[in-house]
């Protein structure tokens, strides 16, 4: 009997140990990230990238900034800043959004785009991580 006591006990403390442990990766709060940044030059020439959120509540309506690195008069050809919506987010979902690229003179697609995103930039939503809402993306060369 005090054998399968034991047992019973050591069983509880090693799920309450884990339990614990998994409660320490939660995100509290949401957390809007920006993932999977795929840059498309063939027939259509666009930028496509989603937004995450990778917190453990749904996420407010926010808007996305995106625009060339400061001092890039290269991207500043293919395209100007944009904003763009973001809807309400369930954790753990995410939106894909599209930007096009402009078909102009002297932009060149596949190794001339330096651009910064930055989701909630005007930080409406308090995140349980606001260190991760920009992502700067640079095509290969």
């Amino acid at each position: 009997m005090k054998k399968y006591i034991f047992s019973s006990i050591l069983a509880l403390v090693a799920l309450a140990f884990s339990a614990f442990r998994s409660a320490e990766n939660v995100v509290a709060g949401p957390d809007l990230v920006i993932q999977n940044v795929e840059l498309k030059c063939k027939t259509q020439r666009m930028l496509v990238f989603h937004v995450v959120n990778q917190g453990d509540t749904k996420s407010n309506s926010t808007l996305i900034r995106i625009r060339p690195m400061d001092g890039d008069d290269a991207t500043q050809k293919c395209i100007q800043q944009a904003v763009r919506n973001v809807p309400i987010l369930l954790p753990g979902k995410d939106f894909k959004l599209t930007v096009k690229l402009k078909a102009a003179p002297g932009c060149d697609c596949e190794s001339g785009i330096k651009v910064d995103m930055f989701v909630d930039h005007k930080n409406t939503i308090a995140e349980s991580d606001e260190t991760n809402n920009e992502y700067n993306f640079q095509s290969a060369n």
